[in-house]
C-alpha cells in the first residue's frame, strides 16, 4: 500500500489535530520556568505519558489490520522492514506532530526562546519505539486486547515507573519532566540511558516483528535488550531522580549594581527581560536603606546563601515574586532545622521573610499568599500582630533595625525563637 493511501485511511490522521490540540492544553496548565528554553523543553515531554498511547494505539490497529485481511501473511516483493516503516510512519508522525506542538507551545507559553533539541531527539526515539512496539502487539495478540493495552502501557511506562522507590529508573523513558532549574543543564548521563534504552527497544522490536533478520537472531536479540537495559540503567543510576547537572559558570553575566555584585543567566539578563530591572531597582532600594544585605548576589548558588552571597531562586518574572525569592534568600531556612530533635517551628524565619518582602516594596496581596496564616493568628505562633511589628521596626532608626534583623538572624540561625519580637 502506498504511503499516500495509508495516511489517508489511518487513524493516526484523525487523531493528529485532537492530540495536537490536547497536548497544547496540557502545556498551558503546566508551570515552567520563564525564559529558560531547557526547562520549557523538559516540562512539555511530561505530555508524552498521556499521548503516547495513541502512537502506539494506532500503530497496533494497522497491524491488526494487516494481520486480519491476511495482508501481513501474503508473499510481497518488498521487505518486511520496508512493509513496516510504512506502516508505522503515520504514528510517528501523529507523535511528532504533538511533540513539536507542545514543545513549542511551552516555548512560547513560558517565553523561554528556542527549545532544547537534544531532549526533542530522545522524545522521538522513543516515540518510534512505542509505535513499533504498539505495531508488534497488533501482529501479536488480538485487537480487543492490543489495542486498550497499547492504551494503557506508555502510561505505565512513562508515569508509573517514576512514581517507583528507584528513582532513576525514570529516566529510561526519555520523559524528563523533572529538569531544570535555570542553574542547572539537562544531564548527559540521562540522555544517553533514554536513548540506549528506546534504540534497544526499536532493534529487538524490529527482529520479533521480523522486519530484521541477524544471524543467531535470538540469542542476538535477546542479548542486544539485555546489554541495553544494562547499559542505560548505568548511565541512569548515576543521575538520581532530577536529570540535571550544574550549568557551566562562565555563562553567568554579572555586573555591579551599588557595590553589590549581581550574576544573573542570560535567560533573565537584559533590557528586554524584567529581572535584572527589578532586581537592581531593589539593591539600591535597600542599599539606601542602610541594611545588611550580602555583597554578592548570584543565580548559580541558588539556596545556599552565606554571609557574602545571595543565592537566588528566580522562576517567575513578575516583581512580586522576584521580590519574594530575595526575601527567601535573606532569611535562608537553617540547617539545623533538619535534626529530628531541634524542635524549630521557624515562625522567626517566616517574619523575617515578611519583613524584607515588606522593606522591598512587595504587594500586600502576595503577602496575604504566602503569610496569610501568621498574619490572621501570629498570637498562635508566639509572634506579635505583623503589621504593626514591620510598622515598628521601619519606623525605626538605621541603627535599631539593623540590630533587630540581627538579633532576629542569630536566633533563626541557631534554630531558636526570640523572647522578644520587638524592635529596641
Amino acid at each position: 500500500m502506498r504511503l499516500r493511501t495509508l495516511l489517508r485511511i489511518s487513524p493516526a490522521v484523525w487523531l493528529t489535530l485532537p492530540t495536537l490540540i490536547l497536548s497544547i492544553l496540557y502545556v498551558t496548565r503546566a508551570i515552567y520556568p520563564n525564559n529558560y528554553g531547557v526547562a520549557a523543553t523538559a516540562g512539555a515531554t511530561s505530555s508524552m505519558a498521556f499521548l503516547v498511547g495513541f502512537v502506539a494505539t494506532t500503530a497496533a490497529w494497522e497491524a491488526a489490520r494487516l494481520r486480519r485481511g491476511g495482508i501481513w501473511a501474503a508473499p510481497h516483493t518488498r521487505s518486511r522492514l520496508d512493509i513496516t516503516i510504512t506502516a508505522v510512519t503515520p504514528s510517528i508522525l501523529l507523535g511528532a506532530v504533538f511533540l513539536l506542538g507542545t514543545v513549542v507551545a511551552a516555548s512560547v507559553y513560558g517565553q523561554a526562546g528556542l527549545p532544547e533539541i537534544r531532549m526533542v531527539v530522545v522524545g522521538f526515539i522513543a516515540i518510534c519505539a512505542w509505535s513499533l512496539v504498539g505495531f508488534l502487539a497488533g501482529l501479536r495478540l488480538p485487537m480487543s486486547v492490543a489495542l486498550p493495552s497499547m492504551l494503557l502501557a506508555p502510561f505505565l511506562w512513562f508515569a508509573f515507573v517514576p512514581a517507583l522507590p528507584v528513582e532513576w529508573l525514570r529516566q529510561l523513558s526519555g520523559m524528563y519532566r523533572d529538569c531544570c532549574r535555570i542553574r542547572a543543564d539537562i544531564s548527559p548521563a540521562a540522555l544517553l540511558a533514554g536513548l540506549i534504552m528506546n534504540v534497544a527497544i526499536i532493534v529487538v522490536a524490529l527482529y520479533a516483528i521480523g522486519a530484521l533478520r541477524m544471524r543467531w537472531s535470538r540469542i542476538v536479540a535477546t542479548t542486544m535488550l539485555v546489554v541495553g537495559v544494562v547499559i542505560s540503567s548505568a548511565f541512569a543510576s548515576n543521575v538520581g531522580p532530577i536529570p540535571e547537572v550544574a550549568r557551566d559558570r562562565s555563562a553567568l553575566k554579572c555586573g555591579t549594581v551599588s557595590e553589590v555584585e549581581l550574576c544573573l543567566w542570560p535567560e533573565h539578563d537584559g533590557s528586554s527581560q524584567v529581572f535584572r530591572p527589578t532586581l537592581n531597582k531593589v539593591i539600591v532600594e535597600l542599599t539606601r536603606e542602610g541594611l545588611p544585605i550580602p555583597s554578592r548576589w548570584s543565580e548559580e548558588l541558588a539556596g545556599s546563601s552565606s554571609a557574602d552571597t545571595l543565592g537566588l531562586d528566580l522562576w517567575k518574572s513578575d516583581p512580586d515574586s522576584i521580590r519574594w525569592s530575595i526575601a527567601q534568600g535573606l532569611a535562608p531556612w537553617p540547617a539545623c532545622s533538619e535534626a529530628s530533635n531541634s524542635g524549630f517551628s521557624g515562625s522567626s524565619i517566616d517574619v523575617l521573610r515578611g519583613w524584607w518582602f515588606t522593606a522591598m516594596g512587595g504587594s500586600e496581596a502576595m503577602l496575604q499568599e504566602n503569610l496569610g496564616w501568621l498574619i490572621a493568628e501570629p498570637s498562635a505562633f508566639g509572634v506579635p500582630p505583623i503589621k504593626d511589628l514591620y510598622s515598628a521596626v521601619s519606623s525605626a532608626s538605621v541603627t535599631s533595625r539593623v540590630a533587630w534583623l540581627e538579633r532576629l538572624t542569630s536566633s533563626a540561625a541557631e534554630c531558636q525563637s526570640p523572647e522578644n519580637y520587638s524592635v529596641q
